[in-house]
């Protein structure tokens, strides 16, 4: 029987809280009241009942996340902060997508950017019921098991098609080649880190080259609707012990080798060698595919060179960076071997 404990959340001293309060209520222009005013305002105009409770979410990145209480049943509000990001029409394509294919997912109530003082976009959607795995305890029968589990959910996702490849939209991706996208998002996120100085211009276009070359054989794999974001932070558990992916912010048209080498890229960081082997291996195990999954060992160390160069672009001042430095520069030795 699948066992787990809650995290317990820590609280902010009341200098802090009043600080996050601050910098909220600038983010949307107006006091943080005015704030819980209008989220309640509209999830009872969405809803047509009365709002009983409101309670923001810390530790989220990049988005402000509520969880609210209507007629004695959870929903998630989330406000973005950009306006261009999830792109228009990505979320209910995603979710029509998902339901079409009987996978489980919230059920999304509303998304829009229309709204006069929500103006970046907001989120209405069911909160579903158990555990984030993230908040899980994992031993290793329950890892082992909930790897498995992911696996076969990942692999169901997987058979999803998208018109070609990179951002989804309302449907139909930008790119007609995988390549083209990879070239295109390559050099994006080089500029970043060129703009930052945190590496040099010739250096990243040796790397490309090598990257490039690498992944310009698998170009022929076929387009999926991928989570862009595998990790335990996005998968619910329920009592049962059944699992969903939530948070489809990141959701791309990728190859099912970009997806879970996503997923790998991150497990590096959150276990020892021994769990990250052993993950990683009933991960591979269980997962389903058509096409030869003896390419993802072909492939895996070339997706993580392109993959940690996003994440040191978006993490240069955290305190995680030095520890990715030193794995992307592992990754590029593996390169040319």
């Amino acid at each position: 029987m699948l066992t787990w404990i809650f995290h317990q959340i820590e609280h902010v001293t009341q200098l802090q809280y009043a600080m996050l309060h601050l910098i909220m209520a600038r983010g949307c222009g107006g006091s943080m009241e005015e704030i819980i005013h209008h989220l309640r305002v509209k999830v009872e105009e969405l809803l047509n009942a009365r709002v009983d409770e409101i309670n923001k979410i810390d530790n989220v990145p990049n988005n402000s996340v509520y969880k609210v209480i209507v007629s004695d049943k959870p929903y998630i509000f989330k406000r973005y902060r950009q306006r261009n990001w999830p792109e228009d029409g990505k979320l209910m394509f995603v979710h029509h997508k998902l339901m079409e294919h009987q996978i489980g997912c919230a059920k999304i109530i509303a998304f829009d950017r229309n709204d006069s003082y929500f103006q970046t976009g907001f989120l209405l959607e069911e909160c579903l019921p158990g555990v984030n795995a993230d908040h899980a305890a994992f031993d290793e029968e329950f890892g082992k098991e909930f790897y498995g589990k992911l696996a076969r959910l990942i692999s169901n996702i997987h058979e999803i098609p998208i018109e070609n490849y990179g951002y989804i939209g309302a449907g139909i991706a930008d790119y007609t080649s995988f390549i083209e996208f990879i070239q295109d998002k390559y050099d994006e996120i080089a500029n970043g880190l060129i703009t930052k100085k945190l590496f040099d211009q010739n250096h990243l276009l040796e790397i490309k080259k090598m990257v490039i070359d690498k992944l310009r054989s698998c170009d022929s794999l076929p387009s999926v609707l991928c989570h862009g974001d595998l990790s335990t932070k996005n998968v619910i558990i329920n009592e049962a012990g059944n699992l969903t992916l939530i948070d489809w912010d990141d959701a791309m048209s990728y190859n099912w080798l970009a997806d879970l080498s996503r997923m790998t890229y991150w497990m590096k960081f959150k276990y020892n060698q021994h769990e990250y082997e052993l993950y990683r291996n009933i991960v591979l195990e269980h997962y389903s595919t058509v096409h030869a999954k003896s390419d993802f060992e072909v492939y895996e160390n070339t997706f993580h060179v392109w993959i940690g160069l996003d994440h040191l672009n978006y993490n240069a001042n955290a305190p995680q960076y030095q520890d990715m430095l030193t794995y992307f520069n592992e990754t590029v030795e593996r390169l040319g071997k």
